[in-house]
C-alpha cells in the first residue's frame, strides 16, 4: 500500500487556473518561484475565573496561496485585472500607438514607418521638429496645402512633407492599426473572476531521492487579491501574485484545498 508520511518536496512545476462553472483552463503558469500556500483562522478564548485559558475554538477559517512568475505573462496579468487579453488577427485588427524621431529628407519629406489610421487627412495632426541640440522646435499642424506653419500628408504612401526651410528630423506620434498583437487592458471597476487552481508539484522518497512522486494541490475555488498588484518594469522584473482560497457556501463541505500525491 503507497502510504507515505515524510516526502521531499522538489519544485512546483506549474499552476492552472480554470473556470469555475465550465472547467475550461483560464490560464497556466510555468515559470514559479517562492510558492507558498497558508491557512489561518479566528480565534475565541474560553477563559476561567482567574483569566486562564481553558479552551479555544477556531472559525473564519481562510488561506491563500502566492508565488512569483519568474517573467512577465499576459494571461496572468489579464486575471490579476480581471480582464480578458485580446488577440488581433485580420479579422479583427488592433490600433496602436506610435511615436517615431525621423530624418526630414532632402525633397523635404518624411516617410512614416507604418500607415497611420484615424480622421482621414488628419491621420497625423501635428508634427514636433527636433532642432540641432536634440531638442524640441516648433511645432506643424497637418493641412490640405502647404504653408507657414503647415505640412501635408498622403497616408496611403506614409508620406509627410514639411515646409521648403524645415530640416533636420522631427517627432510624430500617430496611430497604426496590426493584425498581429495582444492587448490587456485594466479598467478601474473589473476584478478578478474566482477561479480553481491545480498546483503541479514534484514530490521525492525521503529515502531514495530516485524515486519521483507526482502531486497535485487542488484548489476549488480561489481569487486574486486585486488590493496590490505591482508589475515591476524592468528586464529582471517578475510577476508576483497573491490568491484568496474560498469556500463554496453552496456545498457542505467546506473545502479549501487537496493535496493529492501518486505513487504513478
Amino acid at each position: 500500500m503507497f502510504n507515505p508520511n515524510e516526502v521531499i518536496l522538489e519544485r512546483v512545476r506549474f499552476v492552472e487556473e480554470y473556470d469555475v462553472a465550465t472547467n475550461e483552463l483560464m490560464g497556466r503558469y510555468t515559470q514559479i518561484e517562492s510558492p507558498s500556500l497558508k491557512t489561518a483562522a479566528e480565534g475565541t478564548a474560553v477563559t476561567d475565573a482567574m483569566g486562564s485559558e481553558i479552551a479555544n475554538f477556531y472559525k473564519a477559517q481562510t488561506g491563500t496561496f502566492d508565488f512569483t512568475n519568474s517573467i512577465h505573462s499576459l494571461d496572468l496579468m489579464a486575471s490579476q485585472f480581471g480582464a480578458k487579453k485580446e488577440v488581433a488577427d485580420t479579422a479583427n485588427k488592433m490600433i496602436m500607438p506610435v511615436s517615431e524621431t525621423i530624418d526630414i529628407a532632402a525633397d523635404h519629406t518624411v516617410v512614416l514607418k507604418y500607415v497611420p489610421v484615424g480622421t482621414a487627412g488628419a491621420e497625423v495632426k501635428y508634427v514636433k521638429v527636433i532642432n540641432e541640440n536634440n531638442e524640441f522646435g516648433k511645432t506643424y499642424e497637418v493641412s490640405a496645402t502647404a504653408g507657414e506653419g503647415k505640412f501635408t500628408l498622403d497616408a496611403a504612401s506614409k508620406t509627410i512633407t514639411m515646409p521648403d526651410d524645415v530640416t533636420g528630423k522631427v517627432f510624430v506620434r500617430y496611430d497604426k492599426e496590426t493584425s498581429t498583437a495582444v492587448k490587456v487592458t485594466k479598467k478601474t471597476d473589473d476584478v478578478p473572476e474566482v477561479k480553481s487552481l491545480l498546483i503541479h508539484a514534484i514530490f521525492h522518497n525521503k529515502c531514495n531521492p530516485n524515486v519521483v512522486y507526482a502531486g497535485v494541490i487542488s484548489v476549488p475555488r480561489a481569487q486574486i487579491d486585486p488590493s496590490s498588484v505591482e508589475l515591476n518594469l524592468t528586464p529582471d522584473g517578475k510577476q508576483a501574485v497573491s490568491y484568496k482560497l474560498q469556500a463554496n457556501s453552496c456545498e457542505e463541505s467546506a473545502k479549501l484545498f487537496d493535496i493529492i500525491i501518486s505513487e504513478d
